[in-house]
């Protein structure tokens, strides 16, 4: 899948087609809490992404601006069949600082 199909599944994708992967629910519990697994798919299902990288054939790094300070990524794997599943396999914080240039720093402080 390339990434313009993924974008294209990602807009579509509803509650029914999501899988939660053992890996990504520990992570979550870890890093965050339960309740934090309603925020990720608020941001799934209400955010535009600021970045979205292919890591392979099925899976992709989606990025959302969390706050001024933080992104929030999720690790997403596509599976195949009608409908095509969302797999979630992993969900982690990074300083936003880490995508944007250093003139667009500067320029926000």
């Amino acid at each position: 899948m390339n990434l313009v199909t993924f974008w294209q599944h990602l807009s579509t994708v509803t509650v029914d087609s999501i899988y939660e992967t053992n890996h990504y629910r520990e992570r979550i519990s870890l890093r965050f809490g339960e309740e934090f697994a309603k925020e990720v798919y608020d941001f799934i299902f209400d955010c535009v992404p600021v970045a979205i990288i292919q890591q392979s054939e099925q899976k992709f790094k989606v990025s959302y601006q969390y706050d001024i300070d933080y992104d929030l990524t999720i690790i997403c794997g596509i599976k195949e069949g009608n409908p095509l599943k969302l797999s979630l396999i992993s969900c982690y914080k990074v300083a936003s600082k880490r995508r944007q240039r250093e003139d667009e720093q500067k320029q926000e402080q």
